[in-house]
């Protein structure tokens, strides 16, 4: 069964695009476009060429579904200290969110605290 991470699929100002993966991505992954004209976890704090976040599993090659749009809330893929209200921003590694320190990109608002090891946490898109 796949892993879908929308929440709020009905009034979202959310599109849904296709995209190639150019790695195994999980739903929840922020996603970067790569020179190579495919989609794969975006890495390093401050990525500016984040696309949106992946809304299911998919394997390279395959065609990934990224959810785009301010304003939408998902499940994303998050990692350390999140405090609910924080900005989030890109990790240094694997398309994972994490509390916003530093100059790096603000992708999207916690709607829940998290500690600890790599899970789900409700995010709203900026």
């Amino acid at each position: 069964m796949a892993t879908e991470i929308l929440v709020n699929d009905g009034g979202a100002p959310a599109r849904i695009l296709p995209f190639t993966a150019g790695a195994t991505i999980s739903g929840g992954h922020i996603l970067a476009m790569e020179s190579d004209g495919e989609v794969d976890p975006a890495t390093g704090v401050g990525a500016l060429n984040t696309l949106g976040f992946a809304l299911t599993n998919v394997d390279s090659g395959s065609i990934a579904s990224v959810v785009t749009g301010k304003g939408v809330i998902l499940n994303a893929l998050a990692t350390g200290t999140v405090a609910s209200g924080g900005s989030l921003e890109v990790d240094t590694v694997n398309g994972l969110l994490v509390a916003g320190s530093t100059a790096g990109k603000i992708v999207a608002v916690a709607l829940e605290g998290h500690s600890g090891v790599v899970t789900y946490i409700k995010v709203l898109t900026k």
